[in-house]
């Protein structure tokens, strides 16, 4: 058997070697590349570039921009309102309420000597006045953050109303501080207010509590209008389903690294 040895020219040592002169692949350099993405994995930073590009896209597949980090800060504000709101007409509601269901319904009260007498019930009175007070806060504090401005009249207009409200609510025991916040003082309501002026104050159409119901239902409309207008466009695929979020792709990636 004879054994067939070719020629090595110049030509055939360069390529060998991944230097051709024709700028033909070698083996070694083939060889070279697949070494350097292997040390690139090994040591993350293969896995560091996977999570950059994809933290790029939001849950949706978008493209990050300043435009979008912005709305996705307003649509959380929008939502914010819409709570709060809902939260201010809960209140609102069980104070405008008549009837059986109204908490200035007067019971009947029986004292030490047998005496039977009719009063408010001041308890229920306060806890209605406090949780009107937490929500009216809650819903000056995201109103004001808002850009829509829609909801900024209707905002401005509740604060507004409080302002020029502020002695006869005095007489009920609330007071508004530096940052439009309403307050109630449980002692001067119990002892020292008369109740019937704070019926009419917060019962009945055209009373105070009236007023800001109806701002907080006009703030609660704008947010809800504006929000749809930002969320009703959505990312799908070309098959017509969500696209795969960014964020969960480098969950995933996590979990395998």
């Amino acid at each position: 058997m004879s054994l067939t040895v070719n020629s090595f020219g110049n030509e055939s040592i360069y390529s060998l070697f991944g230097g051709s002169s024709s700028s033909t692949s070698s083996i070694f350099g083939g060889l070279e590349s697949s070494l350097t993405n292997l040390v690139s994995i090994r040591s993350g930073a293969y896995g560091k570039l996977v999570k950059s590009y994809y933290a790029q896209y939001d849950k949706e597949g978008n493209l990050k921009t300043k435009d979008s980090i912005k709305s996705k800060e307003n649509t959380s504000n929008l939502s914010e309102i819409r709570n709060d709101a809902s939260g201010l007409n809960k209140s609102t509601d069980a104070l405008l309420a008549k009837g059986k269901n109204s908490i200035w319904e007067q019971v009947e009260t029986t004292d030490e000597d047998g005496k039977v007498s009719k009063d408010y019930d001041k308890d229920k009175i306060y806890k209605a006045l406090e949780s009107f007070a937490k929500s009216y806060n809650s819903l000056v504090d995201s109103g004001q953050k808002a850009e829509s401005m829609g909801v900024l009249t209707q905002v401005a207009a509740m604060v507004t109303t409080s302002q020029k409200t502020a002695s006869t609510l005095g007489k009920a025991g609330i007071t508004i501080d530096k940052d439009n916040h309403l307050s109630v003082d449980e002692d001067f309501l119990k002892n020292k207010a008369n109740m019937t002026y704070v019926k009419d104050l917060f019962n009945g159409t055209g009373s105070y509590a009236y007023q800001i119901a109806t701002k907080a239902s006009m703030a609660n409309s704008y947010a809800s209008t504006e929000l749809t207008s930002i969320t009703g466009k959505k990312s799908y695929t070309s098959q017509g389903s969500y696209s795969l979020s960014a964020d969960d792709i480098i969950s995933k990636f996590d979990k395998t690294t």
